[in-house]
């Protein structure tokens, strides 16, 4: 029987990967924006379609979250960026023209790597693939353990449609043979410019030891503070939409939520209304023992389930209709497992008596575990939304919205994105929501200004001739 090292096949895998991708970025830096756009325009168009028929393929691998957000969220997410992403302007001249010259080029960096994450794979790997081709960078999708036939399908798909779009060989390319040995060679080689890192925190501390340019994208565990003068029905129903969403999958979605204590009963009701259940001691108890392993380790079996599934699993039942399932909890304190980012329905309910210590309540939330880097409020007192805007360590605040779907950009004045930068949670170098544009560097151009010449008065001007005669004579002097 012939053995093969995995590790060592990985690695020499991700060799000859990184090597064509830098080859076909050399041809594509003599590739303007109208054809980078063809090509990604080409990829919406053909793709698009077959978005319920991708996620069925990683559902197989990966039995989590609900199809039926899925579709609907990749449907809607991908048909809000398509116009905008065509009709930005990344690579070549960016501002200008006066009549000095272009002031401002923007560039592709070259061969960027892709981590995707274990849960909503094809809509992440689509993404990264998307923008990172519409910048003119060749890019690598690396899949996670156990997820790789879901990306071996995406890819198959995309591959297809390289040629046709005019696309380089070797410019789109995925690692087929994934292990940390093999990651690791490919983020540490050169000829990378840049790693994507979505959702991996296991991986966070191999790639930044790569000590190559690293952003990193995660789920993130989302406080959310409802103050008084909040409309209390919308605030609710934002929440439990938002976290219920392909069973709490999405990123930023809400974790935490704190409530000023006048209204905190008021809350309860209208949350249980929405769909939110609140569990009892025991109950809590039973999920609690179901939900981990080990100490505060997360059970993969719990991750992208429903909330009625959980329950079921847990011992107790709740309503077909219930969407999050509710710990409510006096304070925070580490041993609590409910303060963990979890990627399942479940929201940690917070009294305080004033906004004041909601704002502490917050920000001890947001330092404890180093996962937020979303904040929430709902309020209409401008001067508690500007306190809470000024202090929290965050790289994106939501006001009076879902958190999940405003985030990412959807009917938001946020750009529209599924990486949300992480560097607030201490991993990657920015907080920004990215872009295609950020997968770019800006050369700047500038010219010599042109000193204003000053006229020599008359009664000291010279003739040419005047001139070389003076010169002669302290010659001959």
């Amino acid at each position: 029987m012939l053995f093969v090292d995995q590790d060592l096949q990985s690695i020499q895998e991700a060799r000859i990967l990184v090597e064509s991708a830098r080859d076909a970025h050399t041809l594509l830096q003599e590739y303007d924006q109208k054809d980078l756009n063809r090509i990604v325009e080409g990829f919406f168009t053909q793709l698009l379609p077959e978005i319920p028929e991708l996620i069925d393929s990683e559902l197989v691998v990966r039995h989590t979250g609900c199809r039926e957000d899925k579709v609907q969220f990749a449907k809607s997410f991908f048909g809000q960026l398509k116009e905008p992403l065509l009709a930005e302007q990344v690579v070549g001249i960016l501002a200008n023209q006066d009549q000095s010259g272009p002031k401002t080029i923007g560039v592709s960096l070259g061969v960027v790597a892709v981590i995707l994450p274990r849960e909503n794979i094809i809509v992440n790997g689509l993404y990264a693939a998307l923008i990172a081709l519409k910048a003119g960078n060749a890019v690598i999708l690396v899949p996670q353990s156990h997820t790789e036939a879901a990306v071996a399908h995406l890819f198959t798909k995309l591959a297809s449609l390289s040629e046709s779009t005019g696309l380089p060989a070797g410019a789109l390319s995925y690692l087929q043979t994934s292990t940390e040995a093999g990651i690791k060679a490919l983020s540490c080689h050169p000829a990378v410019a840049l790693v994507l890192a979505l959702g991996c925190p296991e991986l966070f501390t191999l790639l930044e030891s790569s000590n190559r340019p690293l952003i990193y994208g995660g789920t993130g565990g989302t406080p959310v503070f409802i103050e008084r003068s909040a409309d209390l029905k919308e605030a609710a129903k934002a929440i439990v939409t938002s976290r219920g969403f392909d069973n709490g999958l999405l990123p930023a979605a809400e974790q935490f939520v704190i409530a000023e204590g006048v209204i905190a009963g008021q809350l309860k009701e209208e949350l249980s209304q929405a769909g939110a259940y609140f569990m009892n001691e025991q109950e809590e108890q039973q999920l609690i023992q179901f939900l981990f392993v080990g100490k505060n380790q997360v059970n993969p079996l719990c991750i992208g389930q429903a909330a009625s599934e959980l329950a079921k699993r847990a011992g107790f039942t709740v309503s077909d209709t219930t969407q999050v399932l509710v710990s409510e909890q006096p304070y925070i304190f580490d041993e609590n497992p409910f303060a963990t980012e979890l990627k399942c329905p479940i929201l940690t309910f917070y009294l305080e008596p004033d906004w004041i210590h909601a704002c502490e309540k917050c920000l001890e939330l947001l330092r404890e575990k180093e996962t937020g880097h979303t904040l929430a409020i709902h309020s209409h007192n401008q001067a508690v939304i500007q306190e809470f805007a000024l202090k929290k360590p965050v790289g994106r605040m939501i006001v009076n919205g879902p958190a999940s779907f405003t985030s990412v950009g959807l009917n938001s004045t946020l750009p529209l994105s599924l990486i949300l930068g992480g560097l607030t949670t201490g991993r990657g170098y920015t907080a920004k929501n990215i872009t295609a544009f950020d997968l770019t560097y800006q050369r700047a151009i500038g010219y010599t200004k042109v000193k204003e010449q000053t006229a020599i008065p008359v009664t000291t001007a010279f003739t040419e001739w005047e001139l070389l005669e003076k010169i002669v004579r302290k010659i001959i002097d």
